[in-house]
């Protein structure tokens, strides 16, 4: 079916460093984005975190099992209660990635947690949502943007919170059960209204 195909991921499969396309992400380097994955789960895990993978690599649980061939990045979204205490809550995920030997970058502006493995770089986007207004709908709630450009934010990214309620499902996704949410690929016509049925990869591939 052309919905359970690989999709965008949001990334574009380009060489950070030569500005190439690239269809395979060589193994040395997917296996050190595993290990990044792995070291950040265990950080969420010890917070005692609700987390789905989303975007590009909830399309590669989907349809394989595991990272897309040539996505460059895993991504997680973390759910929160709305009266978390968001500053602590970053600096102390950020304290314990670090600790994992993973380097980290809080963006301001997107309100993204961005780490990076040490040996090849590879790339894991930590976002953190919640029921903000407590009206059943998920925002991210870290960052400037989601409120600066809240209308965009609310239709691009905004989503049903029953798409991430516990207990949550589980898929396959590096070489273990990931969770994931509800509804199979509910969540990503939300992401991708335009082209979620649509096969896509980096251009050239």
């Amino acid at each position: 079916k052309q919905w359970y195909q690989p999709q965008s991921t949001g990334s574009s499969g380009i060489n950070a460093e030569y500005g190439e396309p690239r269809c395979v992400v060589p193994p040395q380097e997917m296996e050190d984005m595993r290990d990044l994955g792995r070291k950040a789960r265990s950080v969420l895990d010890k917070h005692g975190l609700t987390y789905v993978l989303g975007f590009g690599s909830l399309w590669g649980a989907l349809r394989i099992g595991d990272i897309l061939p040539w996505d460059i990045d895993i991504d997680l979204l973390v759910m929160v209660d709305r009266g978390e205490n968001m500053n602590r809550l970053v600096s102390e995920l950020q304290k314990d990635l670090i600790d994992q030997g993973i380097e980290v970058h809080y963006r301001d502006w997107i309100g993204i947690i961005q780490c990076y493995s040490a040996k090849y770089h590879s790339q894991l986007d930590i976002s953190i949502w919640c029921d903000y207004y407590g009206t059943g709908t998920m925002h991210r709630c870290t960052g400037m943007e989601p409120w600066v450009l809240w209308l965009h934010h609310r239709r691009k990214y905004a989503f049903p919170a029953r798409l991430v309620a516990p207990p949550l499902p589980t898929l396959p996704f590096i070489n273990g059960s990931w969770p994931v949410p509800h509804g199979g690929i509910e969540l990503q016509k939300v992401h991708y209204p335009d082209d979620w049925w649509i096969v896509s990869k980096p251009r050239g591939c």
